[in-house]
């Protein structure tokens, strides 16, 4: 259900085993009203200025200083909530990209190296036919435990 603060203005979602304290100024909150509300989560923005005038701004206890830190902390609150978003994405295609990277399957290192065909060419022509024998059907080498794959 919706409630709403007379002192700073903040409206709020709680469910009903949760205390009725506004998390903004730590005042009572109140249920909002039936009829401004076009959901259990949403205030009519038909009727939402009508609201705010009636219920929170014309209060004795409202405070026209918190109601405008509060519209300034939640504009700050989406902007950061923006930038960690980003970074969360930019961290996990970084973490997309790593896991691409080819491993070695005995040490799971990726400290290794393609096996040429320079190399396959060198080792063919000092050992001859036996010695390419030993890097057939294998692309990688790791550079840590010098397994082939």
């Amino acid at each position: 259900m919706l409630y709403y603060c007379k002192k700073c203005g903040r409206i709020i979602f709680l469910f009903d085993s949760w205390k009725r304290i506004c998390d903004c100024c730590k005042s009572d909150v109140y249920p909002v009203p039936e009829q401004y509300l076009s959901s259990e989560f949403s205030l009519n923005e038909d009727l939402k200025e009508n609201f705010l005038n009636k219920y929170i701004k014309s209060s004795s206890e409202f405070d026209q200083q918190l109601y405008e830190e509060r519209e300034k902390d939640a504009i700050q609150h989406a902007e950061d909530f923006e930038k960690y978003n980003s970074a969360l994405n930019h961290g996990k295609a970084i973490l997309e990209e790593k896991s691409r990277v080819p491993k070695c399957p005995i040490c799971g290192s990726a400290n290794i190296n393609k096996i040429t065909i320079g190399s396959r060419a060198v080792k063919t022509a000092v050992f001859g036919v036996v010695g390419a024998v030993d890097d057939a059907g294998k692309t990688y080498k790791c550079g840590n435990c010098g397994s082939k794959f």
